[in-house]
């Protein structure tokens, strides 16, 4: 029961005390940039409940897909140093939103199109591999079996 309860505690994202102290450190800082990621970052939040079982690959495709959606917004906040103007104007244009949200699901496309092309491959070798030992067990029992026909005559 312990072992169970230690691989679920692993597998989920856990919050620790220096997550809070930087979280606070940018709100104190940079809260419209920090207001700017939040948003974009929301699709990666309703994804993780949605998808509760994707590892760690498939969360790293998305925010791959995601960084590049938030490039322009947050380097927008930035050069505005955070003028909350600004950041509200970047998190309320529809197409910047749009790009968000089908950013996740590209990613998500992407992630479940190479683990069904990665099962297929692996099948297809799996495959090929048990054609060839079956070839090779033909091989052995047919001399096999011409050795023991010529050792009884």
């Amino acid at each position: 029961m312990k072992e169970a309860a230690v691989r679920e505690r692993e597998g989920r994202m856990a919050f620790k005390w220096w997550h809070g102290l930087i979280l606070g450190l940018l709100l104190a800082y940079v809260p419209g940039s920090l207001l700017v990621g939040g948003v974009l970052l929301l699709p990666l939040v309703v994804l993780h409940f949605v998808d509760p079982d994707a590892d760690r690959q498939r969360m790293m495709i998305v925010l791959f897909y995601l960084g590049a959606v938030m490039v322009h917004p947050l380097r927008t906040a930035w050069l505005a140093h955070g003028d909350w103007q600004t950041c509200v104007q970047q998190i309320t244009q529809p197409i910047t939103l749009i790009l968000d949200w089908m950013a996740v699901g590209v990613a998500w496309l992407v992630a479940e199109a190479s683990a069904i092309g990665a099962r297929l491959w692996y099948a297809d070798f799996a495959r090929r591999e048990r054609r060839a030992i079956e070839k090779r067990i033909a091989a052995l029992r047919d001399e096999w079996l011409d050795t023991g026909a010529k050792d009884k005559t």
